[in-house]
């Protein structure tokens, strides 16, 4: 009896090209677009020049086709779309990705983990900045949640106020209004979540509720 096949998860970047060319979007810079203007880098470290890497990687594994276009473009351009096979990888992949997403271990927790290196000042002082930056963030993706909840209202009030990347008179169609409400409530309660720990992990620290085993200060 064979070994069963093991799944392959597309990373981030090569998952969002894929699901942005079978959505109909056909350029290189079209698909950069897009990106900025739903909000995707938010909660995808994306960069121009990796979308271009996506792309043919993801041709040259037959998950979409590419042609030049010689319709008067100079210089000429090149446009995909995904084909069969793409079509299949894509409803596994995000079937994956919403059924069991990969865990990611973060950088904080490995910090955490030598806490003892610092002393209770320094401590203090780093989850002070980390709970502030995570406040901001909070404050951030909150906007752009109100935002598209209000966005009949705004529309009238409050047109150039910013939602996904784009001015409010400047987003036409909104299908993917809902699509787009829900990437910016993850975050935000995982930003919460976040920050409501710290809150608590510092006023432990503060008052000595618990005792960490710091360096001593000088």
């Amino acid at each position: 009896m064979g070994k069963p096949k093991r799944f392959s998860i597309l990373p981030p970047t090569y998952l969002a090209v894929l699901s942005l060319i079978g959505a109909g979007a056909k350029y290189g810079y079209e698909i950069n677009q897009v990106l900025e203007h739903r909000g995707y880098r938010n909660w995808v470290d994306i960069k121009m020049s990796s979308v271009y890497k996506a792309l043919n990687e993801l041709e040259k594994r037959g998950l979409i086709s590419g042609r030049k276009s010689d319709k008067g473009l100079q210089p000429a351009k090149k446009t995909y779309v995904i084909t069969s096979r793409g079509k299949k990888e894509l409803k596994t992949q995000v079937t994956q990705s919403l059924s069991n997403p990969l865990q990611a271990h973060t950088m904080f927790d490995l910090g955490m983990s030598a806490i003892w290196a610092l002393t209770e000042s320094e401590a203090l002082n780093a989850l002070r900045t980390y709970r502030d930056r995570l406040e901001q963030a909070m404050d951030f993706l909150w906007s752009n949640v109100e935002g598209i909840v209000n966005i009949d209202e705004l529309s009238r009030t409050d047109p150039n106020r910013m939602v996904g990347g784009l001015p409010i008179s400047e987003i036409d169609d909104r299908t993917n209004l809902p699509i787009v409400k829900a990437l910016f409530e993850r975050p935000l309660a995982v930003v919460t979540a976040q920050r409501d720990y710290l809150v608590q992990l510092i006023k432990r620290i503060e008052t000595g509720e618990e005792r960490f085993p710091f360096r001593q200060e000088k």
